[in-house]
C-alpha cells in the first residue's frame, strides 16, 4: 500500500499530453488552447469614431463655432476626401475617421442648420476616437496555450478572424461499472439489486473536465464479462472500471488487468475513502480501477482522474490546489490513512459533516469541499485552520 502522494505521482507519470486538432470556433468553448493565439492585425484596424456626431479638426471644436458639413460616413463606409479648417463630416459610431480630422463632436453638442452646424456653448472635450490598435496590436500574444477557452475568449478569437482554433484533442474515456447487483436508471431493480449511480456522476465529471465520456453496459461479477467489457472499452485514452477492485471472492478486476497485460503501476492506497484503487497501462491506454462505493469512486475521481485529464490536456487548471479554512467543529485524531472528509465551506469557515460513510451520496451532494486529514493527525478543535480541496 502506497501513500496518496506517491499514487498520484505514479498515475500522472503514465500520461502524456495528447495531440492537437483544429476545432471550429463555434465548438471551441471549453477546449484547451494548444498554441498561443497571436493577433494577425490591429484592432481597431483604423482610427474610428466612438460616438455618433461630427468629425472635425480639434482646433475648430470651439463654442459657437460654425462649420460646413461636407459629407457623411457610417460604419462600413469611407469618406473620400479630407476635412479642412471650418469643415465637418457627419459620422456614426464605428466609422473610419476621415483624413484631416482629429476629433469627434458628439451630436448632442451641435445645432444643425441645413448644411451647417453650430457648436453649443457647453461642449464635451473628449475626442471620442478609438485609435488604431487600441484594443490589440498585430503580433501581440492575446491568449496563451493551455488556457481553457471561455465565452469572452471565443469573442476575442472571433475578432482576430480565427474561424478555426488549435486545441488539444479531448481524451476518450470509457467507463465500466461492475456488479451483479447493479441496474441502470430506468430499469426496475429486484429486491437484491440497486440502481447504479456513480457511473453517471463520473461520466458527468469527466465531460466537465474536458474529456469525452462513454458509458458501457454493466459488467457482471465474472472474469468473462469483465474481459468482454474491456474489449469494448478500447481504443480509449483512459478506461475506468468501478467496483470489483477489492479482495472479495467476486472482485476480479486485478486478475483481469493482469490477463490483459496491463502493467500495474500501483494497487491499494493509504487513503480514506478509496483504499482499493489500482492503476496501470497497456500501450497508450491508461486503466484505473475505482472502488464500488459511490462516494469512494467520485472522491477518487476528483483526486486522481481530474488532474490526470488535466495532464492529458496540457493544462494546470485541473490541478487540485490545497486551500485553508477555519474549522467549525471539533475533529478526533485521524487514523493511519490520509482521510478526505466531506465538508461545506462558506466565508472562510468549513463544517465537517458528521456522517462520512462512503455510501452516502446525499452527503456528497451537499458538500463543496474535501477536508484533508494527514495520517495520524492529532485531534483538532473548532477554530483551528485546516486544509481542503474544492469539489466541482
Amino acid at each position: 500500500m502506497i501513500s496518496f502522494e506517491q499514487a498520484l505521482s505514479e498515475l500522472l507519470s503514465l500520461a502524456k499530453q495528447l495531440e492537437s486538432e483544429m476545432a471550429s470556433i463555434e465548438d471551441a468553448s471549453g477546449r484547451i488552447l494548444a498554441s498561443d493565439a497571436i493577433a494577425t492585425h490591429n484592432q481597431p484596424p483604423f482610427d474610428a469614431s466612438a460616438m455618433d456626431g461630427y468629425a472635425l479638426q480639434k482646433s475648430d471644436k470651439l463654442p459657437n463655432k460654425k462649420l460646413s458639413v461636407i459629407g457623411r460616413v457610417a460604419a462600413g463606409g469611407l469618406f473620400d476626401g479630407s476635412i479642412n479648417k471650418n469643415q465637418a463630416v457627419r459620422i456614426f459610431t464605428g466609422a473610419p475617421l476621415p483624413a484631416g480630422a482629429d476629433s469627434v463632436l458628439i451630436q448632442e453638442d451641435a445645432e444643425v442648420n441645413e448644411d451647417n452646424i453650430v457648436i453649443n456653448d457647453n461642449i464635451d472635450a473628449n475626442d471620442y476616437i478609438r485609435k488604431k490598435g487600441d484594443d490589440y496590436k498585430k503580433g501581440e500574444v492575446l491568449l496563451q496555450r493551455g488556457k481553457t477557452l471561455k465565452s469572452f475568449d471565443i469573442a476575442l478569437l472571433a475578432s482576430m478572424n480565427f474561424p478555426l482554433v488549435n486545441v488539444i484533442r479531448r481524451p476518450l474515456v470509457s467507463i465500466i461499472s461492475t456488479g451483479d447487483e447493479l441496474v441502470y436508471p430506468g430499469n426496475l431493480p429486484t429486491n437484491n439489486q440497486i440502481v447504479a449511480s456513480n457511473t453517471f456522476g463520473l461520466n458527468s465529471l469527466v465531460n466537465k473536465w474536458g474529456a469525452n465520456g462513454h458509458i458501457l453496459p454493466i459488467s457482471r461479477d465474472n472474469k468473462s464479462s469483465i474481459n468482454k467489457a474491456l474489449d469494448l472499452a478500447v481504443p480509449a485514452d483512459l478506461v475506468i472500471t468501478i467496483g470489483g477492485a477489492s479482495v472479495g471472492d467476486h472482485d476480479y478486476i486485478k486478475d483481469v488487468f493482469r490477463d490483459k497485460n496491463i502493467t500495474t503501476s500501483f494497487y491499494k492506497v493509504a487513503m480514506k475513502p478509496g483504499k482499493p484503487i489500482l492503476a496501470g497501462k497497456n500501450k497508450d491506454t491508461i486503466f484505473i480501477g475505482l472502488p464500488g462505493n459511490p462516494v469512494s469512486a467520485l472522491v477518487c475521481a476528483h483526486l486522481f482522474i481530474k488532474p490526470l485529464i488535466g495532464k492529458m490536456l496540457g493544462t494546470n487548471e485541473l490541478a487540485n490546489i490545497e486551500k485553508q479554512a477555519i474549522l467549525l467543529n471539533d475533529l478526533p485524531a485521524n487514523g493511519e490513512r490520509k482521510h478526505f472528509m466531506r465538508g461545506f465551506k462558506k466565508d472562510g469557515f468549513i463544517e465537517i459533516f458528521s456522517k462520512q460513510d462512503s455510501s452516502l451520496l446525499s452527503i456528497l451532494q451537499k458538500a463543496n469541499s474535501l477536508v484533508i486529514r494527514a495520517p495520524n493527525e492529532p485531534a483538532l478543535k473548532k477554530g483551528n485552520q485546516i486544509g481542503y480541496f474544492e469539489l466541482d
